[in-house]
């Protein structure tokens, strides 16, 4: 007779027992959830295109033809709110990617090597620093002149030092560990022991860095756009929509507040998500 043995799956592991009893954590999932689906999925069922115009519509009240009403030149701000989810996610994901890879790459390099390698990467992280950083974007975008890369461009430009002092320190924290010791006695690698021994120690803290900040690249997504230096028209930018709504506010107040709403309900969620994963993943903050 034989007795089997089998694991937990993820849905009864410790972990997920955890995340569903922290209140941010399930709040913050299904808002990014449901801006996900919308970003992926709207745009084919969204009621019109976003960049269908109607004249005789403009500044339309909410009605059955526009759930959400139509801005000044009669187009669908439900489709545009829509298609600009789409907008913000792909830019969130484009700078998180950029940022991740190059801040997490120079963050090790300047915490396992030291001397010039770390004094060169961190003073120019200082330069960085040294203006506030959405400033510093709005200052790149207005050189390289408005697009969506142009946005990707400024803000992965502006996040990334943040990510390499992060990853710089928890480096610093791991590199005199007797296994990195272990490593180094069997001759392997600089690279392998960043990245096969250090780098799985740690992803949890950037993990919560990353999910955080999500919400701050929305935002300053939106500030470049409202500013005219982002997201260009006819494709629609939850900032731009903020924008052009300003000039009905007291007459036409839908497309400024349906923007703003969508605007403030991403980054909630994202701010949610990532102070969940911040109080399961730090181990400071869980085992109180």
């Amino acid at each position: 007779m034989t007795v089997q043995i089998t694991a937990p799956g993820f849905w009864q592991s410790e972990f997920a027992v955890r995340f569903r009893r922290n209140r941010n954590a399930v709040a913050g999932s299904i808002i990014v959830a449901f801006v996900v689906l919308v970003a992926v999925f709207g745009p084919f069922v969204a009621p019109y295109a976003y960049d269908d115009t109607d004249l005789l519509g403009t500044w339309a009240e909410p009605s059955r033809e526009h759930l959400l009403g139509g801005d000044q030149l009669g187009r669908d701000i439900l489709s545009r709110l829509i298609v600009g989810a789409r907008v913000s996610l792909l830019v969130a994901i484009s700078v998180l990617s950029i940022t991740l890879a190059v801040g997490i790459l120079m963050g090790m390099i300047a915490g396992y090597f030291g001397g010039w390698a770390d004094g060169l990467i961190m003073r120019t992280s200082d330069i960085i620093f040294a203006f506030p950083e959405l400033i510093f974007a709005i200052l790149v975008a207005a050189v390289m002149g408005p697009s969506k890369l142009t946005v990707i461009v400024s803000l992965s430009i502006v996040w990334w030092p943040g990510i390499a002092r992060l990853t710089r320190a928890l480096v610093l924290q791991l590199r005199n560990e007797l296994y990195v010791d272990a490593a180094i006695a069997c001759g392997t690698g600089p690279f392998t022991i960043l990245f096969r021994h250090l780098l799985p120690n740690i992803v949890a803290p950037l993990i919560v860095r990353a999910s955080i900040g999500v919400g701050f690249i929305v935002m300053a997504e939106a500030t470049l756009s409202f500013l005219g230096i982002g997201v260009q028209e006819p494709e629609p930018s939850w900032g731009g929509m903020i924008r052009d709504g300003l000039v009905g506010l007291r007459t036409d107040p839908y497309l400024a507040l349906f923007g703003s709403m969508a605007l403030g309900l991403a980054i909630i969620g994202f701010n949610l998500l990532g102070d969940g994963l911040r109080d399961l993943l730090d181990p400071k903050i869980r085992d109180r």
